[in-house]
């Protein structure tokens, strides 16, 4: 109070002491994820929000927070605290002097520095490849534990003043016959931050309560779509965990959503006089000016002796421990503020140009001239373009004066966010063979199969054994990764997909022979591709499928379907949230969960076009369900439900939207709410997959 001006919360600064257990406020996101996280309080921040610093049971690591809820210490906490001390990972290893450059060296140091050979810096170089293991399990083997020593104590160790291994972080396990590109990639990008982008301004020492963040180097092997070697990357990123995420409302940024870039594709398919083009901005965020308090990055003894290898007169801010103390002049990855303050500068600059974004997706914008649409996506620093030759060429003179380095792509084959595009006769074929083949590598034994899935895929049985851990954890990350697939170019196996994302953490033998018999499906067919073609007109269509008490637990599910001008932009299947009590329900919940999306299409599909297109058309297989929504009355069990039925009725009164009765061998989405098999699922797949157009 005296010295700041500002009077002291109780809650905040004087509620909790050293020690005490506490639980982590993390926010929601609407899902089933945890919304807090047990810590350890440690001692007031002392800054206006009344943050604390905290050690963070989940991460390991330390964080500041400034909302929290104080819990009772049971004896479970003491029990899982003095669990971490016995198991500390850090072995009390001691770290050599850091030579350094102008200081009179010992006889017997210089003459081993006389004797290396010619290409020594790659032995100065830290093995980048330590602490990646292909197996992070291997440590839990108990005849391999028995050989190693008890790692000591981190008290221990500060009482003996050593200090843990620093590594290099990796993104990617680095082979030895590429060690010279990680060694160039490190001097690439420490070379960027401190010379280029000025990104980073070495200090003697920081004030007392800054922020100092942890720095890490991650280096990665980069790839195009189609397996094809692309570059080694090296990425200086700041550990932002320990950063107080309330003193950041707006730390978030959005990224392009992939049904907006295959609705864009789909509204270029059939235009001529465009060209594509790929923009990639060299170090985007730190070309951002950073903003607020100063914060400040310490590089660890490994990364401070290649800053000094590339500038020796920074030698004299080394610290005695050998780590560096930098000033972050512009935004460092990592930083929790970042990605927001690199959004905020883009955009500024391309709203200055004459675009306009579009409400629905923030990183779709279009600017209208001579007739033409020009369209800039945004995915962080990678932009992909649609636009005339002089506009692709202004296009790349304001983003050079802005970013100094960019480097653009004009081609009618691309890889971006991990596909290859390629523009060909009025239509876009989307592929991910390289990425498909290395999900394989790991199930190379599957034999194949003709159909993804069998009609009774979603019963579980329950006798069925449940899988041990080791292979649990490959049956999660091949779901993940396939996941990944289907959302994309696979669309035809995310009915498959959708379930077995249910069974991840209690999968058992019946789940993975279902894994294996949708492996072996897209073993078969995996050159198979997504083709996009050109609107054959304006006209939205919307089809939702429900299918009732599909689910062991008695949920239903629901398959959307959307399609514009014949061709097919979105497609999902879920497992509805709350249970039908009959299959009338059923369909009733999938219509009105999904109203507000077959909106938001006809709002972003009025933007490309620049005018409003007609109305869209939700295609319903449920009489009784288009009676409820259209005319009302009938009776419904529950305030929920009767809520669903004045919400479709609204919309449909208003003629924001139309239904119409579909058929149901007509549904087009019926593919998405149950598995077919068959005739039935070819037709399905060569329909969502653009290989038959209506």
């Amino acid at each position: 109070m005296l010295f700041t001006g500002t009077k002291p919360n109780y809650n905040k600064e004087f509620s909790l002491s050293f020690g005490d257990y506490v639980e982590l406020h993390n926010g929601t996101d609407n899902t089933s994820k945890e919304r807090s996280v047990g810590a350890i309080a440690l001692f007031p921040v002392g800054n206006t929000t009344g943050s604390w610093q905290f050690w963070c049971f989940g991460s390991r690591s330390y964080v500041r927070r400034s909302t929290w809820t104080k819990m009772v210490t049971t004896d479970v906490v003491t029990r899982t605290m003095n669990n971490f001390a016995l198991q500390d990972p850090l072995l009390a290893l001691p770290v050599p002097a850091l030579p350094v450059p102008g200081a009179e060296q010992p006889n017997d140091q210089v003459a081993a520095a006389d004797s290396q050979p010619a290409d020594a810096d790659d032995e100065e170089m830290p093995d980048l490849a330590e602490g990646y293991s292909d197996d992070e399990d291997d440590d839990e083997d108990g005849d391999e534990a028995t050989d190693q020593a008890v790692p000591s104590r981190r008290s221990a160790r500060i009482a003996a003043g050593t200090n843990p291994p620093e590594r290099f972080t990796l993104a990617t396990k680095v082979r030895e016959d590429k060690h010279e590109g990680t060694v160039n990639a490190v001097n690439a990008e420490l070379s960027q931050l401190f010379t280029e982008m000025e990104a980073l301004k070495p200090v003697r020492e920081v004030p007392k309560d800054a922020e100092v963040l942890n720095g890490m180097m991650i280096v990665v092997e980069k790839f195009l779509a189609n397996g094809e070697h692309d570059k080694w990357k090296g990425r200086l990123v700041a550990d932002g965990r320990s950063q107080d995420r309330a003193l950041y409302p707006n730390k978030s940024s959005p990224t392009l959503s992939i049904h907006s870039l295959f609705t864009v594709l789909a509204f270029y398919a059939g235009l001529t006089g465009y060209l594509m083009s790929k923009v990639d901005i060299k170090g985007a965020f730190v070309q951002t000016p950073m903003t607020g308090p100063p914060i400040y990055l310490r590089l660890n003894q490994k990364i401070a002796a290649n800053v000094i290898n590339l500038y020796p007169a920074y030698t004299v801010f080394l610290q005695p421990d050998g780590s560096l103390l930098t000033e972050m002049l512009k935004a460092m990855y990592g930083c929790v503020q970042a990605s927001s303050l690199w959004f905020a500068l883009l955009m500024k600059l391309l709203l200055s140009q004459g675009y306009v974004a579009s409400e629905v997706d923030r990183c779709v914008l279009r600017r209208a001239s001579g007739g033409m649409i020009f369209c800039i996506m945004i995915y962080v620093d990678d932009l992909l373009i649609f636009a005339s030759k002089v506009e692709t060429e202004r296009i790349r003179n304001f983003l050079t004066v802005a970013f100094t380095t960019i480097t653009m792509s004009i081609a009618n084959s691309i890889s971006y966010l991990g596909m290859q595009l390629s523009w060909k006769d009025t239509k876009f074929t989307v592929d991910m063979d390289f990425y498909l083949e290395q999900v394989l590598k790991d199930w190379q034994h599957v034999a194949m199969r003709s159909g993804p899935g069998l009609r009774d895929t979603f019963k579980i049985d329950e006798a069925s054994k449940l899988l041990a851990e080791k292979p649990r954890q490959l049956f999660h990350s091949t779901v993940a990764r396939l996941l990944y697939l289907a959302k994309r170019v696979r669309t035809d196996t995310i009915t498959v997909i959708s379930f077995l994302c249910t069974r991840v953490t209690r999968a058992t033998e019946q789940d993975q022979a279902k894994l294996e018999r949708l492996l072996g499906y897209l073993k078969r067919t995996k050159k198979q591709k997504l083709y996009i073609g050109g609107m054959s007109n304006r006209q939205l269509m919307a089809f939702i499928d429900a299918a009732f008490a599909l689910h062991f637990d008695s949920k239903s599910h629901t398959g959307v379907l959307i399609v514009i001008g014949g061709v097919v932009v979105y497609i999902s299947s879920r497992k509805q949230k709350c249970i039908a009590k009959s299959p009338t329900e059923a369909e009733l919940v999938g219509l009105t969960d999904n109203i507000g999306l077959v909106e938001l299409f006809h709002e972003f599909i009025s933007f490309l076009f620049g005018k409003p297109i007609p109305t869209p058309i939700i295609y319903q297989d449920s009489t009784s369900v288009i009676s409820l929504v259209t005319r009302g009355g009938g009776i419904t069990r529950t305030k929920h439900m009767r809520a669903r039925v004045n919400l479709g009725k609204e919309c449909f009164d208003e003629k924001r939207a139309i239904v119409v009765y579909c058929n149901t061998k007509k549904m087009r989405a019926d593919g998405v709410s149950k598995v077919l098999e068959g005739k039935d699922y070819e037709e399905f797949s060569s329909f969502v997959q653009g290989i038959h157009m209506p």
